[in-house]
């Protein structure tokens, strides 16, 4: 019992050492540093929506592998060229952006994305505010717009855009019996704890990194053995490219539009998604904002067939008369691999530059202003 006590005792002063070094001296230091620790503070919790952007932000946000992002909002939240602010009614015709994080604009400072482009392009007829954030889905939508207009911002032009993933995100979103977006308790006070211990000893901080680093290695692995399997090579002349491309074409998030028993498990996001699209048509109808409705594939859409996505939401979208621009014939090329390298981030499922010059170029001759 002794011996249990004195260990004790040895732990909580090198955890007491641990901590004051880490505060006082550290933090301070390079060897500090780690993207996935840092506090994103601009990146908040919301009781009407779920989640959103904190206004007036300019900060520096890490994507992917090596990307980096300045991320700027206006007073709104919604991500924007500059901390402007945004009145409730303009003389400038308005076009609202709604949509996830491919709109958000994943890995490229604003100027880059959709709604920089339009921005810089249509500055003169609209104003154009973005309302995406990643990992929405039609709730999101439905609820967030709902909010902004009962605040009595005013809107002409709405342009809605949905991908595979925005099914899938739907299916976490639960209510309660006041018709309000539930967020997890559990959750918030689990992320208190870890991130407690993350922030403020080296010991903590230095074991998640190993942890992580581990996992990664362990994950490329096995995708470079699937790889391996699916492009039929051996394990040692599977290339990176080959398991990045594999990763980027075989992600659960897209597997479902094309594949019979993932289908299954993700019917009901698209009944979901289906019941909150045609409340926020119907808010937006009320409110005579004009409306057009943006699908595009993702790149296992691109490389496989998609059986259930596309064709749902281009049916539903007849049947609610509403102006469907599909993107799905702009990214088809004979040599399907190629394309997906160069139009979206190596390993990932968002546009890169020249990716998003194509979505861009191919709204500005399908969409009306």
């Amino acid at each position: 019992m002794k011996k249990i006590i004195r260990f004790t005792k040895y732990i909580i002063l090198i955890l007491l050492i641990d901590f004051l070094l880490s505060n006082l001296v550290l933090k301070k230091k390079k060897i500090w540093e780690y993207d996935k620790l840092i506090d994103h503070y601009w990146r908040v919790t919301s009781q009407i929506y779920h989640h959103d952007l904190l206004p007036n932000v300019n900060v520096v946000e890490s994507w992917g592998f090596n990307l980096k992002k300045k991320l700027i909002t206006n007073s709104l939240g919604f991500r924007d060229s500059s901390n402007k602010k945004i009145d409730k009614k303009t003389e400038k015709k308005r076009l609202l952006l709604i949509g996830d994080s491919a709109i958000e604009g994943a890995g490229y400072d604003y100027e880059f994305t959709i709604g920089g482009l339009f921005q810089k392009t249509l500055k003169d007829q609209y104003e154009v505010l973005n309302s995406a954030v990643a990992s929405y889905s039609p709730s999101i939508y439905y609820k967030k717009i709902n909010h902004f207009i009962e605040l009595g911002y005013k809107f002409d032009k709405a342009i809605i855009f949905l991908d595979p993933s925005d099914i899938i995100d739907e299916l976490f979103i639960e209510w309660d019996d006041q018709n309000n977006i539930l967020l997890s308790p559990e959750d918030i006070e689990k992320d208190i704890v870890s991130n407690f211990l993350f922030n403020n000893f080296f010991v903590f901080r230095s074991l998640l990194r190993l942890s992580d680093g581990t996992e990664n290695l362990k994950n490329f692995y096995k995708l470079k053995y699937k790889a391996s399997k699916k492009f039929e090579k051996s394990f040692f002349e599977t290339t990176l490219e080959d398991a990045l491309f594999y990763r980027m074409t075989h992600v659960d998030r897209s597997l479902w539009t094309y594949d019979d028993n993932q289908f299954t498990n993700y019917k009901e996001g698209l009944l979901k998604s289906k019941k909150y699209l045609d409340k926020l048509i119907k808010v937006l109808r009320d409110n005579n904002v004009e409306i057009d409705f943006v699908l595009y594939p993702h790149p296992s859409q691109i490389f496989y067939e998609d059986k259930y996505h596309h064709s749902y939401w281009v049916e539903w979208a007849e049947q609610n008369n509403i102006n469907l621009i599909s993107l799905y014939e702009n990214f088809f090329s004979e040599n399907k691999r190629q394309l997906i390298l160069d139009t979206f981030i190596f390993g990932d499922l968002h546009w890169n530059k020249k990716g998003t010059n194509v979505v861009f170029d191919n709204l500005m001759k399908k969409i009306k202003f």
